[in-house]
């Protein structure tokens, strides 16, 4: 009897010691860390950390972005220290050909849309959780991660996306993840300057909102037309449009290229639809 408990307590030392293996690192420099910042920074960043994890346990990466970063290596990047236990599922970004646990970017200061490749490293065919911490990043932007294998594209401030790796190892080139300005953000834009843009487009949850100033369509002969193609160039909906508001519902949890023509007026825009 004495022995089959031993036996147990060593399962069970193992079990554990393997679970705690995930690697957690800090940035000195920023007191930003990949498991969550330990002590509040006066400095408030815009961040993003992405937490990967299988039913043995789980690994993260930060994104974040400040005036003083620059997206070149600097002191706000902090390397990626790899894993032993092929266990654990490890999630990561790169700066060249760098891996980076920790990575600085110059600030968003508005720009309408930014893509990040997101790399990972499987080493058992585990099925893998991929979700979002957004309480510091700034709510005007949407946060879209796209498979690109699968053609999948998931809206992380509402959901988690789950895959089974299809081969075994790192993989630069599966996933994406799409920062967008969100529809709030640019519906203020437009209540404050209607006269200065002739056509706007937005989106909401589970739609894409047209905007086309009356002067546009007052003459005879112009015709509006709204085309909407997937990030794959598939033609999703097409039809004529009016002034004022057109709306299109759409698929949630998606990118799109948005084509507005007005005669020979054209605007084209790639928004997320939550």
């Amino acid at each position: 009897m004495k022995k089959f408990y031993s036996i147990v307590l060593a399962v069970l030392f193992v079990a554990i010691g393997g679970s705690l293996n995930a690697q957690k690192q800090r940035n000195e420099f920023t007191g930003v860390s990949t498991e969550g910042n330990l002590l509040k920074s006066t400095t408030v960043y815009d961040l993003i950390r992405l937490k990967i994890e299988n039913e043995f346990i789980f690994d993260a990466t930060v994104i974040y972005y400040y005036d003083s970063f620059t997206d070149e290596l600097g002191r706000e990047d902090s390397h990626k220290m790899f894993n032993s236990n092929e266990k654990i599922p490890e999630i990561y970004t790169r700066i060249g050909t760098e891996a980076m646990a920790i990575n600085g970017f110059a600030a968003l200061n508005g720009r309408s849309y930014i893509a990040v490749p997101v790399s990972v490293r499987n080493r058992v065919y585990n099925e893998c959780t991929i979700s979002a911490t957004l309480d510091d990043f700034t709510d005007e932007y949407d946060v879209v991660l796209e498979d690109k294998e699968l053609g999948q594209y998931t809206n992380l401030r509402t959901s988690t996306y789950s895959y089974t790796p299809i081969d075994l190892g790192i993989n630069n080139d599966r996933f994406v993840l799409h920062l967008s300005r969100s529809a709030k953000v640019i519906t203020s834009v437009i209540e404050g300057f209607e006269a200065e843009e002739p056509v706007f487009v937005t989106s909401d949850y589970g739609q894409v909102n047209v905007r086309i100033d009356e002067a546009l369509l007052a003459a005879p002969g112009p015709q509006a037309n709204i085309d909407v193609y997937s990030m794959g160039g598939r033609m999703v909906t097409s039809r004529k449009a009016a002034s004022g508001f057109n709306q299109i519902e759409l698929a949630s949890g998606q990118l799109y290229i948005v084509n507005v023509t007005v005669g020979n007026h054209r605007t084209t825009k790639k928004v997320a639809v939550r």
